[in-house]
């Protein structure tokens, strides 16, 4: 364990998939959702280090290499600026479920996302101006499970943001489609109501005129 604690609790560089202010589904839908974040890493050499210490210890780690050429296509940002030819992206997960009772985790141990302020962090979980979008950069904690045989197991801790590129919703491009606008005749909203038509208004104040008692 000591490789690992002593170099790999915490892992700095750019952000991507922070996905804790509210869980995904996991990969296997059967394990229910999960609280998830990825961090990039420029150097191989400490990519290898990590992914060898996680075998050391029975981990399995999500590490994925990525062709510097083709990131921004994946994650709708620029790579490090010290990205060589690749990067290798660790993802952290924590499932929302206790594994050993299948209970929810409890509040205080659910992963947050911290910012520095002054010299205090603060919680930024649940401010929707400081979702956290891919480019940010910041530092994942590590919470390492030891299990009785010697084993142990890694899942999202925290998350600390040290700048911030916050994450903006894009308008839909469907967000003006209006069904029957490609006939070139104006559709009636749904939220008007249908004109009457000159015979039929004439024939609705005739009828009013007969079934109408005059006060006089």
């Amino acid at each position: 364990m000591s490789v690992f604690k002593e170099k790999f609790m915490q892992l700095r560089g750019m952000l991507v998939y922070v996905c804790v202010t509210k869980p995904v589904n996991c990969l296997d839908k059967d394990r229910g959702t999960e609280w998830k974040a990825g961090v990039v890493l420029t150097d191989e050499d400490q990519a290898d280090e990590f992914e060898k210490a996680c075998t050391a210890i029975g981990a399995k780690p999500s590490l994925k290499k990525v062709k510097t050429a083709e990131f921004e296509s994946i994650y709708k940002c620029a790579p490090p600026e010290e990205a060589e030819r690749n990067v290798w992206v660790v993802t952290l997960r924590k499932n929302t479920k206790l594994g050993s009772t299948g209970k929810e985790v409890p509040e205080l141990y659910r992963p947050r996302v911290m910012q520095r302020e002054g010299n205090m962090l603060v919680d930024i979980t649940n401010d929707p101006e400081k979702l956290v979008g891919n480019g940010s950069l910041g530092v994942l904690s590590v919470d390492l499970f030891e299990r009785n045989d010697g084993k142990a197991n890694i899942y999202l801790k925290n998350v600390l943001v040290e700048d911030l590129k916050a994450y903006k919703k894009s308008e839909s491009s469907g967000a003006d489609y209006v069904p029957g606008a490609e006939f070139d005749i104006p559709v009636q909203s749904e939220a008007e109501e249908p004109k009457e038509k000159p015979a039929e208004k004439a024939a609705a104040k005739e009828k009013s005129a007969k079934t109408t008692k005059s006060p006089f």
